[in-house]
């Protein structure tokens, strides 16, 4: 792709996300971060056979680093509990499937964005309860990331910095 249709490109990024960048320096790094982005999505959409297509979206200029760092606020207990083990039986073992898409089921709510924010503890804690709440209730109700985010910080949760779905779990269940 052209230069200058490149940078057309970025420019209407840019106000569609509303990016503004604190100057030129910047703004020439991450047009080259953002350039090498779409052309890594372009060339796997090219690819025949892919199960899913990439897209361009709020974070296409960013390093594969910069986004992890932003997004994965999963932390490892700093207090491991030994694993407990309980004894139970399935029913009806050799029916399993092999595979279950749970949104074929209708336990999974839709898309959440969690932005800038480092709680994928708390979206990936709520999507698991909205889940069981589904299969036990047979409603599927959306509930709130931004309240375990908020509320639940005495511990290792701790907002957008990170947190321990285990410990949301239990400040759930303490709280209902």
């Amino acid at each position: 792709m052209p230069e200058a249709s490149m940078t057309k490109r970025h420019e209407q990024w840019m106000a569609r996300y509303g990016r503004v960048y604190k100057d030129e320096a910047e703004r020439a790094m991450r047009f080259k971060i953002f350039k090498d982005n779409i052309e890594f999505i372009e060339s796997f959409n090219d690819v025949a056979d892919r199960p899913y297509k990439l897209g361009i979206n709020e974070f296409s200029d960013q390093t594969n680093d910069e986004f992890q760092a932003s997004r994965n606020g999963y932390k490892m207990s700093s207090h491991p509990t030994p694993l407990k083990t309980a004894s139970f039986k399935y029913e009806n073992v050799t029916a399993v499937p092999s595979a279950m898409d749970w949104r074929q089921k209708g336990a999974v709510t839709a898309i959440k964005n969690q932005g800038q924010c480092g709680c994928c503890w708390a979206f990936s804690a709520v999507a698991a309860m909205e889940g069981a709440n589904q299969l036990a209730t047979g409603k599927l109700i959306s509930l709130s990331e931004q309240e375990l985010v908020d509320c639940d910080v005495n511990g290792e949760d701790q907002g957008c910095g990170g947190g321990l779905m285990d410990n949301a779990f239990e400040f759930i269940i303490g709280n209902n």
